[in-house]
């Protein structure tokens, strides 16, 4: 959004200066944010929620002071994250939602902290502050956009509004190298396994010992610098060692590209059915899914959970499969092994569906909402 806007506008990308730059974010992603400014708010919360746990006075004296000084500098104040957004203060506000993580306050499960040991006097004129709190944060938002049906489910149902959906934008530099008996996947390291990495491990020795021919499974994500995070790539390295496992943490973003573009299939693990037949809650399933676009841009055919946002990019069994669990994903990828001209046909197909993801729709939809509510 901040690259696309900025041809047109001076933008200010904000953060709090904890984690990453500007710089870095370009490097990784392989991106020119030359045009962009950066503009660090230490002390920038996770959430903009009321209470908080400061109270509603608290709120008053220092929360709402704090969104109109963030705000209030711009034409158009742009969020974008899992969170509650701040008040918006500036004439103009978009919200792009990507998940959310919180809700109304006053749901069972958004209830302030504290809130059942008041005396229930004392709930109604507070109940009353922040229903006025959240219905004065919705209306300074002229426009909210969500990253997938699936999301935009539960913001109906924790925000009680009807957002715009609006695919991420994807881009991939494909470059030419041949296809290989190879199996990709993307995801970050972290010392809880948010993606489900270790299911791959799991799987892999299954597929290798029931089909023919020699494969390789090359996993690749970021991972930080805290110690959680690196026991875990540690932890993945000793559990494969000996097996054709390749493990790439945090790798260039071209080393990413060739590894996808030579791979045949792509494994998505995160959001498959546990043991049991337990399936995660919605927020712990893939909301929508940017690294499979990103695989089948490449050609790769991807097998991916049947949950979360996934169903709205993988056309079962036209341009990949959704699969229940690990079972159901391996014994599909042995068939696709086992089947070239079905492998090819599908991972083509893959492509010309990917093409329904790509930036410029992005682009093109964000740049059209700004013209009309800032003009040029």
């Amino acid at each position: 959004m901040a690259i696309g806007l900025s041809e047109l506008y001076d933008v200010e990308f904000i953060h709090d200066g904890t984690g990453y730059t500007l710089q870095s974010l370009g490097e990784a992603f392989g991106l020119d944010l030359s045009r962009v400014r950066e503009r660090i708010v230490k002390g920038t919360p996770s959430t903009f929620a009321v209470p908080g746990s400061s109270g509603v006075a608290g709120y008053i004296r220092s929360g709402w002071a704090f969104d109109r000084m963030l705000t209030s500098p711009y034409d158009l104040f742009l969020y974008s994250g899992h969170a509650l957004p701040p008040i918006c203060h500036a004439p103009s506000g978009i919200v792009y939602q990507h998940f959310p993580m919180e809700g109304h306050p006053l749901d069972p499960e958004g209830t302030p902290t504290g809130w059942e040991n008041r005396h229930l006097i004392a709930r109604v004129p507070r109940a009353a502050v922040y229903r006025w709190f959240w219905e004065r944060r919705m209306r300074s938002y002229q426009r909210t956009f969500v990253n997938s049906r699936f999301s935009a489910g539960e913001l109906v149902r924790k925000w009680r509004i009807t957002p715009t959906v609006l695919y991420p934008p994807v881009t991939l530099d494909a470059s030419s190298v041949s296809k290989r008996n190879l199996i990709v996947s993307v995801g970050r390291f972290d010392g809880r396994d948010g993606k489900n990495i270790r299911a791959q491990i799991e799987a892999f020795p299954e597929f290798l010992a029931r089909v023919s021919g020699s494969w390789e499974l090359c996993m690749m994500g970021f991972c930080g610098a805290n110690p959680e995070d690196v026991a875990q790539v540690e932890s993945l390295r000793a559990q494969t060692r000996g097996m054709p496992v390749t493990i790439l943490a945090n790798a260039e973003r071209r080393v990413m590209t060739d590894r996808l573009c030579e791979a045949k299939l792509f494994w998505h693990t995160r959001g498959l059915v546990g043991p049991g037949g337990l399936a995660l809650e919605p927020r712990q399933q893939e909301h929508f899914g940017i690294a499979t676009v990103e695989a089948m841009m490449a050609g790769c055919v991807p097998l991916v959970p049947d949950s979360g946002g996934q169903p709205e990019i993988v056309e079962n069994g036209a341009t990949g499969f959704l699969c229940r669990d690990l079972e159901s994903m391996v014994t599909r990828s042995i068939a696709l092994a086992e089947d070239e001209a079905a492998l090819a046909r599908m991972g083509q197909r893959a492509r010309e569906r990917s093409m329904a993801f790509h930036a410029s729709v992005f682009d093109r939809a964000i740049a059209e909402t700004v013209r009309s509510l800032v003009g040029r």
